[in-house]
């Protein structure tokens, strides 16, 4: 069988064009960074330019409460909760699930979970959203953060948890007729093992790493990843002004 997949663009002209044309649907990418870097934020200028474009976000949260993860946000303008009273985005929130956090918000979903009961409660929250808010668009997923579901749930765990998401992705990708998502992956290489990065690198398509530099607003970003045929490793400098992230 035959799969052809679509060209998404991130609409950020100088990422697009250091990946070679943007992002392959369905594909998985990985952005790695240090304890000081904000290279991470890129996922969420990413998933604003899609939105822009008809696209819903899923955030997969595993280490902030989410009033800390938008005062975080604030630093590029992005508000989650404003984004999903608008229905541009829901987030399936593994924190308050294992931590007991009770929000009113109809777009945040949460359920009791634990070590053993995680994947088959998270996948059953995953197809709720996708036929309550999802629908008919393409899902543009961020992972907050493959660090924090390492801490949570152990590494080991979380890579077979792994392996049985992509073996789901498969199927879906095979026998369902939907958008396809772009899944983006947040590491804070600072936390986690050489072994799990090597294991989420392995399973990535594309892959991004962020250095931080002591005393320096701008930070080294090296896309070193991406399947597109026109793509050639490269280094870019990136850095947040005045709320903006700017890549030259």
């Amino acid at each position: 069988m035959v799969m052809t997949m679509e060209l998404i663009k991130t609409n950020i002209p100088p990422l697009d064009k250091a990946l070679g044309g943007g992002l392959i649907e369905d594909s998985i990418v990985l952005i790695t960074y240090d304890t000081y870097s904000q290279g991470w934020t890129l996922a969420f200028e990413i998933l604003r330019r899609r939105i822009e474009e008809g696209d819903f976000g899923v955030i997969i949260n595993s280490v902030l409460p989410l009033s800390m993860l938008n005062m975080e946000l604030e630093r590029i303008g992005f508000d989650i909760f404003e984004e999903g009273e608008k229905g541009n985005l829901g987030i399936i929130d593994v924190f308050a699930s294992f931590y007991g956090i009770k929000y009113n918000q109809p777009y945040v979903y949460y359920t009791d979970m634990d070590r053993e009961t995680y994947f088959p409660k998270f996948t059953s929250l995953y197809r709720k959203m996708l036929e309550e808010r999802i629908k008919d668009r393409r899902p543009i997923g961020i992972q907050l953060t493959a660090d924090g579901f390492a801490f949570l749930l152990g590494e080991e765990r979380e890579l077979r948890n792994l392996q049985k998401n992509l073996a789901e992705k498969e199927n879906a990708r095979l026998y369902e007729k939907r958008k396809r998502p772009i899944n983006i992956v947040l590491l804070n290489r600072d936390r986690v093992s050489q072994r799990y990065l090597s294991w989420l690198a392995l399973y990535s398509q594309c892959q991004i790493d962020f250095k931080s530099q002591e005393g320096k607003l701008e930070e080294t970003m090296l896309i070193r990843k991406s399947p597109l045929s026109g793509f050639r490793p490269t280094t870019r400098i990136f850095k947040i002004e005045n709320g903006k992230i700017i890549i030259t």
